[in-house]
């Protein structure tokens, strides 16, 4: 899973926005419907704009967990994760601006692998270190605490 990285990356989107909760969003050929539930007004026809970010993260480590351990000659299968994210409502509800939206959240990662207990840690070091979304997330102050369920083949 070599690939050659651009020293900067531009990510080109184009937003159409039918109603008030609604934006469908393309990128390249794909296209991301996001809408609040139908309780804040939306018609519930995606994940909210706060649950599609958080899916990113998740899938982002997942990316990132497969990359490294690539580069590190070890195989994951099995990879499933739950994530509990505490949001911050203060700033979405009043004026007030909110300093740290998402100040914990819990990740559980499972997985099934080979690799020793060394290379775990490495590996997750490495995820921590080289996810991007992870990496703003902790820059913005949010406490991640990720516990990873391994599982011998």
């Amino acid at each position: 899973m070599t690939f050659d990285l651009q020293p900067i990356h531009r990510f080109l989107l184009k937003a159409e926005c039918p109603n008030h909760c609604r934006t469908d969003t393309k990128a390249r050929h794909h296209t991301v419907v996001i809408d609040e539930p139908e309780i804040r007004g939306g018609t519930d026809a995606g994940a909210s704009p706060v649950e599609t970010m958080l899916s990113g993260f998740l899938a982002c480590h997942n990316v990132i967990a497969n990359l490294v351990a690539d580069e590190m000659g070890i195989e994951l299968s099995d990879i499933s994760m739950d994530l509990d994210a505490s949001f911050d409502t203060d700033g979405v509800g009043t004026t007030v601006p909110t300093e740290l939206p998402f100040p914990e959240m819990k990740l559980t990662v499972n997985l099934t692998t080979a690799a020793s207990e060394d290379e775990i840690a490495r590996l997750r070091a490495d995820v921590t270190k080289r996810c991007p979304v992870t990496v703003v997330m902790t820059r913005s102050g949010t406490q991640i605490h990720s516990t990873w369920n391994v599982s011998r083949p």
